[in-house]
């Protein structure tokens, strides 16, 4: 599978969509989001921004911080995919 490059306000859109939320206002070219859990450790991730594609291998470095794998991601950027049917 072609992996499609994402801007950095997609991949924002989807962090917070997955439950991530701003951890601080943004210093310089990146921005920290933070997702608590009900254990009560957290995920942070740490974003580039201004960013019209993210490198690949950006993106997974994301995704791992995330700890979400690439499918899950497509769920939350909420991407059309191939093969995929409208909802009934």
């Amino acid at each position: 599978m072609t992996r499609r490059l994402f801007s950095s306000n997609e991949i924002i859109a989807a962090l917070q969509r997955a439950g991530f939320e701003q951890a601080r206002k943004p210093k310089g070219s990146h921005a920290a989001f933070v997702r608590r859990r009900p254990d009560g450790s957290h995920d942070v991730v740490v974003v580039v921004l201004n960013q019209k594609e993210v490198p690949r291998g950006t993106l997974n470095s994301v995704l791992q911080q995330a700890g979400m794998d690439y499918e899950q991601f497509l769920d939350w950027a909420k991407v059309k995919r191939k093969g995929d049917r409208p909802k009934q």
